[in-house]
């Protein structure tokens, strides 16, 4: 028998997210992370200097 474990919301984020993991016997069977909100920073960082993303990131986000 699987035990369901579930972790909603998962705080100090931005943003929503859902956490869902099966676990059999002590070994996790089956795992779901579910992110509802779309930002697009990904998008604003593409391409772009590793060392640069976190001045840019911080811009749009406070968190």
């Amino acid at each position: 028998m699987a035990n369901k474990i579930v972790i909603d919301p998962v705080t100090r984020i931005e943003g929503h997210l859902k956490i869902e993991v099966e676990v059999e016997n002590g070994i996790v069977s089956d795992a779901r992370l579910v992110g509802t909100m779309f930002r697009g920073l990904e998008q604003l960082v593409e391409g772009k200097d590793p060392r640069d993303v976190p001045y840019v990131v911080e811009r749009a986000c406070g968190v």
